[in-house]
Formats: structure tokens, C-alpha cells, sequence
């Protein structure tokens, strides 16, 4: 039993053999031959248009899968697009509603602010009438009593006129406040002065002390600088005289 390269070579060998036997059987036969092309033509020809035929189904199964996602791609904008005009609507709708809230918030305030001011204005010339009420009702008994002789004219004339200027300045005040300073929205409201910026205290004093602090302060650091200067250099001499008196005393006693 041969290695496997001697079977391998053999049976490539065999094959040569078979086929030059089988070539030679061609070249003898013309018949065969033709129809061994013919077959052959056949074969190549249906493998051909087969492997054609599979590239175009496979190509065709491609684009028809193309064409269904390009399709999805469209019914998901379609889609989308769809649910962004609900989403705008409902937006558009929302904002409309908080705008015509806030349009009759704003109107429903001033009505409000309106009705005020009117029931006040009525109040103030039921006021303005039950003055002139009091007026005449004072005043006719006494111009009754004037006409019966029974009090003097200076009297009547007296009280009728400070009753008269009472009257007179309560009407003054009042137009004064309802024009000048009353709020135009509220009734009950007042208007008020301008108010400026507010007025920085001037204290010169005090920046005086804080002045003389500062400096009292810096002459005294001062002071204690110089103070701490000499006690250094007192001590730092008084060291030196003691190192020169213990030297002095070791050579003293030194041996010769």
C-alpha cells in the first residue's frame, strides 16, 4: 500500500489516461463528437441561464425589498408628519384657550376695577348729597326762626356760613383727593409721590474716629517695632559681653 502523494499521483494519471482514451474516442467517432458538443452546449447553456435567471430573481428580490422599505420609510413619515399636525393642533388649540383665559382674566379685572369705581363715585355723590341734605335741613328752621323774629340775622348768617364753608372745603377736599390722588384703576387705591433714591448719611465725624483709630493704631505698631528692635539689640549684646567674659575665664585658668 503506497503513501498519499503515490495514490494521489496515480489516480491523476488514471484520469489522464481516461481522458486522452476518451479523446481519442471523440477523434475517431465525429458523430460522438457532436454530440458530446452539443450536450455539452446544452448543459453550459442551462447553467447559464440558470445562474442568470437566480441573479435576476435574487436582483429583483432586492429591489422589491428595497421598494417595501422605501414604502415603510414613507407610511412612517406620512406617519409621523400625521402625528405632528395633531401634536401642532393641540398646541395651537392650548395656546389659543390660555390666550383667550388670559384675555378674559384681564377683562374680567378691569369689569371688576370698573364696578368699583362706579359703586365709590355713587357713594361719593350720595356723600356729596346728604351734605346739601344736612345743609337745607339746618338751614330751614333757622330761616324760619329768622323770618318769626325769634333769633337775630348775625346768628343765622353765621351759622348758615360756616355751615356753608364746612360744606364748601369738604367738597374741595374731596375733588381734590378723586383727581389728584386717588388711583385711576381702584377706588380704594391712592397714588403716591415719586419716591428718589435714598439719601447716603453724611457723618463726618465718625470718619474722623475711624481716621484717628487708624493712625493711633499704626503709631502704636510702630512703637512696638522699635521697642522690640532694641530689646533684640540689648540682648544680642548683653549675650556678647557674657561669650566674652566665659571666653576670657577658660584662658585665665588654662594650663600653660
Amino acid at each position: 500500500m503506497g503513501t498519499l502523494g503515490t495514490n494521489i499521483t496515480n489516480a491523476l494519471n488514471l484520469q489522464d489516461v481516461e481522458l486522452a482514451n476518451a479523446m481519442n474516442e471523440l477523434r475517431s467517432n465525429p458523430g460522438n463528437m457532436n454530440t458530446f458538443l452539443q450536450q455539452r452546449r446544452g448543459e453550459l447553456y442551462n447553467t447559464v441561464a440558470s445562474e442568470h435567471s437566480d441573479s435576476f430573481g435574487k436582483v429583483f428580490g432586492d429591489l422589491q425589498r428595497a421598494t417595501d422599505t422605501t414604502k415603510n420609510i414613507l407610511y412612517y413619515h406620512v406617519r409621523n408628519k400625521d402625528l405632528a399636525n395633531i401634536q401642532n393642533n393641540s398646541v395651537d388649540k392650548a395656546s389659543f384657550e390660555a390666550r383667550n383665559a388670559s384675555y378674559d382674566n384681564q377683562n374680567a379685572r378691569r369689569q371688576f376695577e370698573i364696578n368699583q369705581w362706579t359703586a365709590g363715585n355713587k357713594t361719593d355723590t350720595l356723600f356729596v348729597l346728604q351734605l346739601f341734605f344736612i345743609y337745607f335741613t339746618l338751614t330751614a328752621p333757622l330761616l324760619y326762626a329768622l323770618n318769626a323774629g325769634m333769633i337775630p340775622s348775625s346768628v343765622f348768617y353765621g351759622v348758615t356760613g360756616f355751615i356753608s364753608i364746612a360744606i364748601v372745603l369738604t367738597l374741595i377736599v374731596r375733588y381734590q383727593y378723586t383727581s389728584k390722588t386717588r388711583d385711576n384703576h381702584l377706588w380704594n387705591r391712592r397714588r403716591f409721590a415719586t419716591m428718589g433714591p435714598p439719601v447716603l448719611p453724611n457723618c463726618p465725624a465718625v470718619t474722623g474716629v475711624v481716621a484717628d483709630f487708624l493712625e493711633n493704631t499704626s503709631q502704636t505698631i510702630s512703637s512696638a517695632e522699635t521697642a522690640a528692635a532694641n530689646m533684640a539689640s540689648q540682648n544680642l549684646s548683653y549675650l556678647a559681653n557674657q561669650a566674652q567674659s566665659f571666653s576670657a575665664g577658660i584662658g585665665g585658668t588654662a594650663p600653660a
